[in-house]
């Protein structure tokens, strides 16, 4: 397997990691009055737009992997698209006051860190979109 296309896979499951790691407080929170509604759009974007454009992601890098689309335009978008999330998560988390964290729960008191946990694997995705493009172009 040729270096570039180890790079678009792992950037593919750091996008659908991301994917996934955006819904986790959606599928494990089941408190009524947790609330999400304000976790998620909080600040001027809010959450879900980080995992739009990570499902976008993994559909890019699959492209580049599949020989679907020239590999210097999957670079480029991929680049752009892992900008946009670590722009967006830190936009967004950043806006997230303490006072909505600790209106959760005490079981769910690990949104604390979620936030900062899909700023992280954003920054994971626009890494891997960056030496997918140096190994491309």
């Amino acid at each position: 397997m040729q270096m570039k296309d180890a790079v678009a896979t792992a950037g593919t499951v750091a996008s659908l990691v991301l994917l996934v790691v955006v819904a986790i407080p959606y599928l494990v929170v089941t408190n009524p009055e947790a609330p999400l509604s304000a976790y998620y759009t909080a600040g001027s974007v809010g959450a879900n737009s980080v995992g739009f454009l990570a499902a976008i992601a993994a559909v890019v890098f699959l492209s580049g992997t599949r020989g679907n689309a020239e590999p210097d335009l999957v670079a480029g978008i991929a680049v752009v698209l892992g900008l946009a999330m670590v722009l967006l998560s830190l936009l967004w988390a950043t806006a997230i006051n303490s006072t909505l964290l600790f209106s959760f729960p005490p079981e769910a008191a690990w949104i604390e860190y979620h936030r900062w946990a899909v700023v992280a694997l954003s920054a994971v995705v626009a890494v891997d979109a960056t030496v997918y493009a140096r190994e491309v172009v």
